[in-house]
């Protein structure tokens, strides 16, 4: 009984005929071969066949009903094939509107890769570094300006003046917010809303300091500041440092977040390999661009990085070299080896496996 009902289900949706195909034929011959034979036996006394005409004509009455079941089942299989018909239809238009999504998408997504390049190609600072090579020097200003404010931190901590203790991340949050903004009085209003969490005794110091550094420098003469293990770090640039670059800068990671956020908010049924796609984005980064990507995701400015997971679950900053990442906190100690798929997160342990 189950069985007939799943046939019936299977049936009725036009999944399969095979209720009806076995089902009216053997209906059809038990009419056929059945009713003849009983209706023309003498011992079923009340059929009195003198009123009803010749024998052929009560056979010929008889069968009329079987081609009536023939003709309902070959009604049955042409409304079947239509039913099949308008599926195949309408999975043929399914497959036409993904595919015109699927082109909206690949379209625009290009188009914000171009635009990418764009941005990139237009980067100019004072007429002596462009595009791709200015992360270099904007790596050095920025790990420059860290270690300086390592140095004031320290500075000000034997004068007993600062009452809170900072961490990695502090460092970095201070240093590059100022290095993205820069110092002067238009850009010491900017910073002051993005830091005013921190005392204000170090943060005067510290500009203070960038200032004297930044008076000081020149092509002919560099500037170098004292890091750990009895180092010393020396700014080797071309242009002025410190005056910042959020003029180069801000829509440059706007925009490359804005790109990033379009492919993760996709539909997963029509862009099904997001990963595949910001691979291809990824790969235009090069090193020095993941890793003032990965510094500015340790910021306030640009937590979003981190708070959606770009950098482990489509592992954005893949490319990203160790080594270069040696202050503030370490990558892999801030996001891990791996994601939640067990992916390893950075090309460079990939690589030292192999070796």
């Amino acid at each position: 009984m189950k069985k007939i009902k799943e046939l019936y289900k299977d049936l009725i949706a036009g999944e399969k005929p095979d209720f009806a195909l076995w089902t009216f034929p053997i209906i059809g011959l038990l009419i056929l071969c059945l009713l003849p034979f009983l209706l023309t036996r003498k011992e079923i006394s009340f059929l009195d066949y003198t009123a009803t005409g010749q024998i052929g004509d009560t056979i010929g009455g008889i069968a009329g009903p079987v081609i009536a079941l023939l003709a309902a089942l070959l009604t049955f299989l042409a409304f079947w094939i239509q039913v099949q018909a308008n599926k195949a239809q309408t999975k043929q238009f399914d497959k036409q509107d993904t595919d015109t999504k699927i082109d909206r998408f690949e379209n625009k997504f290009y188009e914000l890769l171009k635009l990418h390049r764009e941005n990139v190609t237009e980067i100019n600072i004072a007429n002596t570094v462009h595009n791709r090579k200015a992360f270099v020097s904007m790596f050095k200003e920025f790990k420059f300006g860290y270690h300086c404010l390592k140095l004031v931190y320290g500075s000000q901590q034997e004068l007993h003046t600062l009452t809170r203790t900072l961490t990695e991340q502090d460092f970095v949050n201070i240093s590059f917010i100022i290095f993205f903004m820069g110092i002067g009085k238009t850009s010491d209003k900017l910073t002051q809303g993005l830091i005013q969490q921190y005392e204000e005794v170090l943060i005067v110091n510290y500009i203070e300091y960038l200032k004297v550094c930044q008076s000081r420098y020149s092509e002919n003469e560099k500037i170098a500041v004292d890091i750990e293990n009895n180092q010393i770090f020396t700014l080797d640039i071309k242009y002025k440092p410190f005056c910042g670059h959020m003029s180069r800068l801000g829509h440059y990671y706007r925009h490359l977040f804005q790109t990033v956020k379009f492919v993760v908010e996709q539909d997963t049924n029509i862009v099904k390999d997001k990963y595949e796609y910001l691979k291809t984005l990824r790969a235009q980064l090069s090193s020095h661009e993941q890793l003032l990507l990965y510094y500015n995701g340790l910021t306030t400015m640009g937590k979003p990085w981190i708070e959606n997971n770009f950098f482990t679950d489509y592992r954005m900053i893949k490319n990203l070299p160790l080594p270069l990442a040696d202050f503030g906190p370490k990558p892999k100690e801030k996001l891990g080896e791996r994601n939640k798929e067990g992916k390893l997160l950075f090309e460079w342990d990939e690589i030292t496996q192999i070796n």
